[in-house]
């Protein structure tokens, strides 16, 4: 994070937040922020899994959006209605993030550049930080 985080620095001359910035609009950051979102629901789902979407899907997610996200969505679904189930508490919660995040989104790019590669990348480790960051 620090090296991309120097990267917008220098030749952008943007100044990013160290942690999740829920003001930020930039489609490679919110869907950075998805990944991270949907990969959470799989794991407060499944628990115990070999395997994560992100293990899977995060080089394709960060490159060509339009390809992965529609089926990532549709498989959360599954999850969240498990979550439904055995944590509704959540559920709920997860459901919010994700109408957040997807508020913020026109549609899916067909590809990102690299640059905004690097966005996706802040916007995943600044949601997944975010989870293990206590409210106050």
């Amino acid at each position: 994070c620090s090296l991309l985080k120097a990267y917008f620095a220098r030749n952008r001359k943007e100044r990013i937040s160290v942690a999740l910035d829920r003001d930020r609009t930039d489609s490679s950051y919110l869907l950075g922020r998805l990944l991270a979102a949907i990969d959470r629901i799989q794991q407060d789902a499944l628990e115990n899994l070999n395997a994560t979407l992100v293990d899977r899907f995060f080089g394709s997610a960060s490159s060509t959006p339009r390809n992965v996200f529609p089926t990532l969505i549709r498989r959360s679904q599954a999850h969240l209605g498990k979550l439904r189930r055995d944590k509704p508490g959540l559920a709920v919660n997860s459901e919010k993030l994700l109408q957040e995040i997807l508020g913020g989104l026109e549609g899916f790019p067909a590809t990102l550049r690299l640059e905004e590669q690097a966005l996706f990348a802040l916007g995943f480790y600044h949601q997944r930080q975010a989870y293990y960051t206590k409210a106050t």
